[in-house]
Order: C-alpha cells, then sequence, then structure tokens
C-alpha cells in the first residue's frame, strides 16, 4: 500500500536482519515515526528445530539495532498463538503424512500481533520487510497483493493467506527495490545483523532438524514406528525409527550401514500411510497428476468466480508459475486442471497460490490447499500408480472411490 507519510506512526516487524533494518530505515527517510516490534516464538532452551533460520532468539541484537535507528522497540511474547496456529498444526500434519507451510501461517501471525498492538500506539499502519506489492484498485477500493519488482526474490507466495483487512493497513517498503540494493543500504547502516542459517534444504519441511521439533513436541505413542515397503512388489524392506523423519518426495534414503540394508537412491517416499506407519518407496518416473481437488479456496477481492479462470499456479516458495484452469465450486472447494500431465505427486496439505500472469505485475487471486491430486475420470481418481495385484494396502495407498468427485458435481 502506498501512504503518504507525513507524521503517521507505523509498526514494523524486526527480525534483526538486514531486511527488516534497511525497511525501517526507509520508512524513516520517508518521514513515518516508525516502532519496532519483535516477536518471541520459543522459550529459552526450547527446541527451534528449522525455525532457527527465521525466528527472533536474541531481542537485545534487535534492541541495539532499533537504538542505532532511532526508534522505539518493544518485544512481544507470541509463543502461545505461534504454537496454536504454526507449531501444532505443523506437528499434526507431519504425523499424519502430509505436508504444511508453516512460514504462510507464521506471517498470518505475525499480521495479526502488529494489527492488535497498533491501536495502542494511535495507528493502524503496520510494515514487513516482504519482497511483495500491495496496491488499491482504484475502481473497487479493494487491496490486493501483487509480485514485487525484484521476482527472483518475490515473497507473494508466503503473503498470499492475508486478508483484506492485513492489505488495506500493510506498508511494504521493500516492493520496489531488488535485493542487491537492500543489501547495498544494508552495508552502509553500521550495525551488527542477526545470522541466519544457511540450510542445504530445498524447503523448510524438508528440513532434517525438522524431525527434532517434533521429537520434542510430540508425545511418544503418535510418533508411530513401522515398515517400509516397496511399493511396486509390496516386499517389507525394513523398518524405520518414525514416519516423523519421512516426507513424501524424499529420495536418498539412508539407514545404519551396520543393518546392510539399501533402497535405490533413485526411489522416493511416495506414501505414508500414518496410523499403520507404513511407508511405501518407488520410483519418481511412474507417477503422475493432472488435475487437483483443493479445499479452503481464499479468493482475492474482485475475483470473478462465475467461470472457469485461466490462470497459473505456484506450487512451492520457489515454485514456477505454471498455466492451468481453476474451476470453483461450492464450499470454498475448486478443481486445478493442467494443460497435461506431470511428473510427480501432489501432497495432502500443500498451500497452492494462483496468479493471473506468469510474469510481472502478476498479483495473487487466490490461495488454496491440496486435498487429493492426481489422474482423475469421469467416475474416480487415481493418486498412485496402479499394482498388479489389489490388496488391503492398496486400499490405504490411493483412492478409487468418486466420493470427492461427487462433492464437486462432476
Amino acid at each position: 500500500m502506498i501512504e503518504k507519510a507525513g507524521s503517521k506512526t507505523v509498526l514494523i516487524a524486526m527480525t534483526g536482519g538486514v531486511e527488516s533494518t534497511v525497511a525501517a530505515y526507509l520508512l524513516k527517510k520517508q518521514g513515518y515515526k516508525c516502532i519496532g516490534i519483535g516477536l518471541q516464538l520459543f522459550a529459552d532452551g526450547e527446541v527451534t528445530g528449522p525455525f532457527a533460520d527465521v525466528a527472533v532468539l536474541d531481542l537485545n541484537k534487535i534492541k541495539k539495532i532499533c537504538q542505532f535507528l532511532d526508534i522505539p522497540f518493544y518485544a512481544v511474547n507470541a509463543k502461545d498463538i505461534f504454537a496454536d496456529k504454526v507449531l501444532d498444526p505443523l506437528v499434526g500434519r507431519i504425523l499424519s503424512g502430509q505436508t504444511f507451510e508453516p512460514l504462510v501461517y507464521l506471517n498470518a501471525v505475525l499480521l495479526e500481533i502488529l494489527l492488535e498492538k497498533a491501536p495502542k500506539f494511535q495507528t493502524t499502519l503496520v510494515a514487513t520487510a516482504h519482497y511483495a506489492k500491495v496496491l488499491k484498485n482504484q475502481k473497487t477500493g479493494s487491496f490486493e497483493l501483487f509480485v514485487a519488482n525484484d521476482l527472483e526474490h518475490d515473497q507473494s507466495y508466503s503473503l498470499a493467506k492475508l486478508e483484506q483487512r492485513h492489505l488495506e493497513n500493510l506498508i511494504l517498503p521493500l516492493s520496489e527495490i531488488r535485493k542487491k540494493e537492500v543489501e547495498k543500504i544494508g552495508s552502509l547502516i553500521k550495525v551488527e545483523f542477526l545470522p541466519r542459517i544457511k540450510t542445504k534444504a530445498d524447503h523448510i519441511m524438508h528440513d532434517p532438524r525438522m524431525a527434532d521439533l517434533v521429537e520434542a513436541r510430540a508425545p511418544k505413542d503418535l510418533k508411530r514406528l513401522g515398515t517400509i515397503y516397496d511399493y511396486a512388489n509390496e516386499g517389507s524392506i525394513c523398518e524405520h525409527k518414525g514416519i516423523h523423519h519421512y516426507y513424501v518426495g524424499q529420495n536418498n534414503l539412508q539407514f545404519d550401514k551396520k543393518n546392510e540394508i539399501q533402497i535405490d537412491p533413485l526411489k522416493q517416499v511416495i506414501s505414508i500411510i500414518s496410523y499403520k506407519g507404513n511407508i511405501f518407496v518407488d520410483y519418481p518416473t511412474k507417477l503422475k497428476y493432472q488435475q487437483a481437488l483443493v479445499v479452503q479456496f481464499s479468493a482475492s477481492a474482485n475475483l470473478d468466480m462465475s467461470h472457469p479462470i485461466s490462470c497459473y499456479v505456484k506450487m512451492a516458495p520457489k515454485g514456477e508459475k505454471i498455466p492451468c484452469k481453476l474451476l470453483l465450486k461450492n464450499n470454498n472447494m475448486a478443481l486445478v486442471e493442467f494443460e497435461e500431465p506431470r511428473s510427480g505427486l501432489l501432497v495432502a496439505g500443500q498451500f497452492l497460490v494462483f496468479y493471473n500472469r506468469q510474469l510481472d505485475k502478476g498479483k495473487v487471486i487466490g490461495s488454496a490447499l491440496v486435498e487429493v491430486g492426481g489422474m482423475f475420470s469421469e467416475f474416480s481418481y487415481n493418486t498412485l500408480p496402479e499394482r498388479k495385484e489389489d490388496n488391503n494396502e492398496q486400499e490405504d495407498t490411493y483412492d478409487h472411490s468418486a466420493d470427492n468427485i461427487d462433492r464437486m458435481r462432476f
């Protein structure tokens, strides 16, 4: 949102990193009265898992940054709401063999807290250091989320769960500039930024430290042990130490060398049956999907939902925008159809963000969660490749019923 500063007060989320510091610096230069807010997400000594990379673990250093910038700083205890809205659902999803986008929900928590605190400082304005844009539709007066100028570092995906009441009061100072420019400005601000651990994981849900977080937060009886099976021949490969150590799409599975157990590194986890503790592996080249049934669809302002929408979908924070058709149904459900069958699997709980354009100047038109993805027909759908013989395990790993299709009124 573009806002004339005047002497207006704005609450800005401070993380101790270069982005939030530069964002506060720019707001001050524009004439805003800035107030820094830092969220405490974990208690001292609590296991943080991969959130060590994003959580504020040293509020005193952020306070020193704010003192250098000559702005007030307030720490907010957000442990309970963070646990309720992010950590508990995250652990539940992992123990169910599904996936989650914790940073999307963390951003929603962040905005909720900033807006809750804003009236105490006689303001409604809040700010973050995300790379994205919020623009006002001059015809309708509503606010819409757009991609940033820096497409390589665009974070509109992570903000796609925000509602109108968030967007209309949100200022994004980094929306028009690129990360290289932010780093250049940051080098001129003589403060000590909080270091961030650089993980090799391609996604926070695939970080090995996630298992440590589940170990610390989940009851022992929910960390179900079980067996790893070869999906194609239904043979048992070995026992495993808990489903929370695995995720759909995982490959290069490694075990204790003393057991002399080997799994072809090209095979992936393709299904997790949580209540039995069963994990199935197979070659990903056999996996295809062309449709996805999605739930909790949240539309942007001004979206015409009366007819199918040709758009682009992003399925991960750093994912590509893929052409698709969106058919909106009742009860916040929708069907996503891709032009051609795609390799791989869509996992239950996967967060999808829809855009009206593939490249620059595009805007978010909605978001949703995957309930099931696969190759749908008129009467049924397959989520995994067929095997030679049906058995009880097959009923647990993929579903040929038309229950969800009926609900979509196919």
